[in-house]
């Protein structure tokens, strides 16, 4: 009886080892996958701040540092390409960008700005970035089964632990 009763406790240590390996495994994923959010953001920015200055809507004088607000971009151009890589499809409040550059690390990255907040990143679209980016590729499997649900579960929890807040059209990361 006493034996069963060690036998029981070892088990109930093992499992709660387990569960602290599985915590830190997730945690160092969301961590990655906060940090991919992240460099979205930063590539979402530039690259809306690339189109500008190519489609010279922007002029030098005019440039303000770091501005993460385009809504007032227009769509002169079709099939714009930005330094040679980006395709550029401004659409609404949108516009898709794509790596088309064959020998860029980056090949076949899909970005959707949101141009009034490159801050905000709508779920799906954000889905989409895990699954184009090469970088991502290691967390894209974690999306394969029911990804895009489990995509709105994973940015729920994010925003109950107050990593990132709700915006009209997707998410926002805060400061904590």
């Amino acid at each position: 009886m006493r034996h069963k009763g060690i036998n029981q406790t070892f088990t109930h240590l093992q499992t709660s080892a387990e569960e602290d390996q599985e915590w830190e495994y997730s945690r160092a994923r969301d961590m990655a996958i906060l940090g991919l959010w992240d460099e979205y953001t930063l590539s979402a920015q530039r690259l809306c701040e690339r189109m500008a200055t190519v489609t010279r809507q922007i002029r030098p004088s005019e440039y303000e540092t770091f501005p993460t607000q385009f809504e007032w971009l227009e769509q002169r151009e079709t099939d714009l390409i930005i330094d040679g890589i980006w395709s550029a499809d401004l659409h609404g409040d949108h516009c898709l960008f794509v790596n088309i550059g064959e020998h860029h690390p980056e090949w076949h990255t899909s970005i959707e700005a949101y141009i009034c907040d490159t801050q905000v990143i709508d779920e799906g679209f954000f889905l989409q970035y895990l699954n184009t980016s090469p970088k991502a590729r290691t967390y894209a499997s974690s999306f394969r089964k029911n990804g895009y649900a489990t995509m709105c579960e994973l940015l729920d929890r994010y925003v109950r632990e107050g990593k990132l807040e709700r915006r009209p059209f997707g998410f926002k990361r805060t400061n904590a």
